[in-house]
């Protein structure tokens, strides 16, 4: 088995408009960082599989089948979810890409692509799966609960560490709305503080899984980049730690076999009267709090949620999910076209489950999830069955890829 490596970045220019914050006002002043386009080569033989992950708030269907166009072989584009990126037309049901960033990103990512690829040396690879502490946990209500699952992928050439690919999933959303430089976020900087714990490892990739309802609303104390890098020295001591721990061996020496399936899911129409009702009851607990009471930004994304539900009374009927897997020998990764809730990573489990992965529809909670109105759940288009629904294709998916069906 071979892999390789790849990265350009993304130079955004001041004034350029931003997205992930419905309550932002500023376009982009300044960044700490420019924006990365990463890539992984795996490759077996005449089969490859190239994983592009993109600091970006998304990737519609048109970005996707760009990069595709431009790469051989079987390519997933995942975006990090940063909120401090540019407006790329990412929306809940789909969006479309303005022309410039569609150019744009497709040319970093044919680039990262030629890079991975070009520096392919023969790797032995394992898979280690724990948990990271004090970083995330459910975002519309403090459980108490602060750990959440994390995947790690280790590649090393010999007795040499040649790579690390992890998979967070946690909304990597620390710097606020009010906030205009670009930057990464969280993946950005725990790529930076896992790279120092492994004395510089040649790449670190940071990708965002089953995040829909994981962020760090209850363990990050501001909203600063100081923070922010606290908190990513945290998750990068814990992978670390995770890395230099036994993993489970795996190659894909015996072939790469990919699946894909769009699933158009029937969208959801809200009752108004319900709807007014909790405009009504999240306007008097927004009332009742302090401004920096962390629950007040629960409260105030929830009517974020409100007003999108009522919108969402003239939408389209059904909603294309695009849903992939692929096997890399004894490893599979799953692909969801959305922010998956935690709750599908189990259900995908053995498999790596990877969120914003090649298209974005919105939020997909579990049906359970729906017996509490949070945002997540209000500005999803979805069903309350959809989960399920998501969770039987994507099982259908990984046999086919197994079995060659």
């Amino acid at each position: 088995m071979r892999a390789g490596h790849g990265s350009a970045t993304l130079t955004i220019p001041d004034g350029t408009p931003l997205g992930g914050y419905a309550a932002r006002t500023s376009p982009s002043s300044g960044a700490l960082a420019p924006l990365r386009v990463d890539c992984v080569s795996i490759a077996a033989g005449p089969d490859r599989f190239l994983l592009v992950v993109a600091e970006l708030v998304g990737v519609n269907a048109d970005l996707v089948a760009e990069i595709r166009r431009r790469a051989k072989g079987e390519v997933w584009v995942c975006a990090t979810h940063t909120h401090s990126g540019p407006d790329v037309g990412s929306r809940a049901g789909g969006g479309t890409t303005p022309a410039s960033w569609l150019t744009a990103v497709a040319d970093a990512a044919a680039e990262a692509a030629r890079l991975a690829v070009a520096s392919e040396t023969e790797c032995v690879a394992s898979h280690h799966d724990g948990g990271l502490d004090g970083v995330g946990s459910r975002r519309s209500a403090d459980t108490g609960e602060r750990r959440v699952p994390v995947d790690l992928l280790r590649f090393a050439d010999g007795d040499r560490l040649a790579g690390v690919l992890a998979v967070v999933p946690v909304h990597p959303t620390v710097l606020p709305a009010s906030s205009s430089v670009v930057s990464g976020d969280l993946t950005a900087w725990i790529r930076e503080e896992l790279r120092a714990r492994l004395d510089g490892s040649p790449w670190i990739v940071v990708a965002t899984g089953a995040a829909g309802d994981i962020s760090t609303r209850w363990t990050r104390t501001a909203q600063t980049v100081a923070e922010g890098r606290r908190l990513a020295g945290l998750a990068a001591q814990q992978l670390a730690a995770l890395a230099a721990a036994p993993g489970r061996a795996w190659t894909a020496d015996d072939g790469i076999a990919a699946a894909r399936a769009t699933l158009p899911l029937p969208t959801r129409h809200d009752d108004r009267k319900r709807l007014a009702g909790l405009r009504e009851a999240f306007a008097a607990q927004l009332a009742g709090l302090a401004d920096d009471d962390p629950a007040g930004r629960a409260v105030v994304t929830a009517l974020q949620g409100v007003e999108a539900a009522a919108d969402r009374a003239d939408g389209p009927e059904t909603v294309p999910l695009e849903l992939a897997a692929v096997r890399l020998g004894g490893l599979t990764l799953q692909g969801i076209g959305g922010e998956p809730f935690l709750a599908l990573r189990d259900t995908a489990a053995p498999s790596v489950l990877l969120g914003y992965a090649n298209g974005y529809a919105g939020y997909l909670p579990a049906a359970a999830d729906f017996a509490t109105p949070s945002y997540e759940v209000l500005i999803s288009p979805f069903r309350p069955d959809a989960a399920e629904r998501v969770a039987g294709v994507m099982h259908d998916l990984v046999h086919r890829t197994t079995h060659g069906g």
